[in-house]
């Protein structure tokens, strides 16, 4: 994956199918891998970009965040 479509989906946020550490969500109409960082994520919890590796973006539980804000993608 390219650094500028990486760097595209800095700040979404989705919320959490699970309570799994690592998962692959639908951004901007592509497939990427992800991994939350700092403590595993409970169902629901609302998941934020705020990095990411050449193989994956890395995500921290934000639950301050809510659906309507602009960057809110629907999980698929």
């Amino acid at each position: 994956m390219s650094d500028y479509q990486m760097q595209k989906t800095m700040g979404k946020c989705f919320r959490s199918k699970g309570s799994s550490i690592t998962g692959i969500i639908r951004i901007l109409g592509s497939w990427y891998d992800y991994k939350v960082i700092y403590g595993p994520p409970e169902p629901e919890d609302m998941l934020e970009v705020i990095d990411f590796t050449s193989r994956e973006l890395l995500v921290v539980i934000n639950n301050n965040l809510k659906e309507s804000d602009v960057n809110y993608i629907g999980s698929i």
